[in-house]
């Protein structure tokens, strides 16, 4: 057991960040946020980031149910914020993807850059929406990562064409025309 003061050797943080709006989308004027249940916090850090550079973003924030959706204010302030609730206590009632999908098709779509953390069939659902409405965007996934340098494979992931890329190398967040599908064998996560 850990006491206080014990050291811990820790390996990470791996792979590689979110891009840049403009170098995901050359031109874009805003970024678009997808984030499912704790998918979410990785984006509020995006958020900050991109609110401190002055570049405008929507956030669009889904929850199973009211006992998960805890702190999303605090988070998310300053930022246009949608939300989406599976049990209908917050928002939109169904899925944060359906917020998504009448995003794209308004006039949000062009000139924008998509971004999404959460669970694996929600990142299915953005890479595949993203690429039938043309708007670029970039997924941070999840998968086991056994060794973390590329050894070892487990975190492989199919590439659209063909082969695999390590998430722990090239990754986690990966441009959505990239991969062959955002639900790789072992993500194990609730559809």
């Amino acid at each position: 057991a850990l006491a206080g003061g014990d050291g811990l050797w820790v390996t990470g943080p791996l792979g590689n960040p979110f891009s840049r709006p403009l170098e995901l989308a050359p031109g874009a004027a805003g970024a678009i946020l997808v984030g499912g249940g704790i998918g979410i916090a990785p984006l509020a850090l995006l958020r900050r980031e991109l609110s401190r550079r002055g570049f405008p973003q929507r956030s669009l924030l889904g929850f199973r149910d009211e006992r998960h959706s805890g702190g999303v204010a605090e988070l998310f302030s300053c930022s246009e914020v949608r939300l989406a609730s599976e049990d209908g206590h917050a928002g939109h009632r169904g899925y944060v993807t359906d917020l998504l999908a009448v995003m794209l098709e308004g006039d949000a779509a062009p000139g924008s850059a998509v971004y999404a953390c959460g669970p694996p069939a929600m990142l299915e659902a953005v890479r595949l929406m993203c690429a039938g409405a043309g708007v670029a965007c970039e997924l941070a996934l999840e998968t086991p990562m056994a060794c973390g340098f590329g050894a070892c494979f487990g975190c492989a992931v199919p590439l659209a064409g063909g082969g695999f890329m390590r998430l722990c190398l090239e990754g986690p967040a990966v441009r959505g025309e990239r991969i062959a599908t955002a639900m790789p064998a072992g993500s194990g996560h609730r559809a």
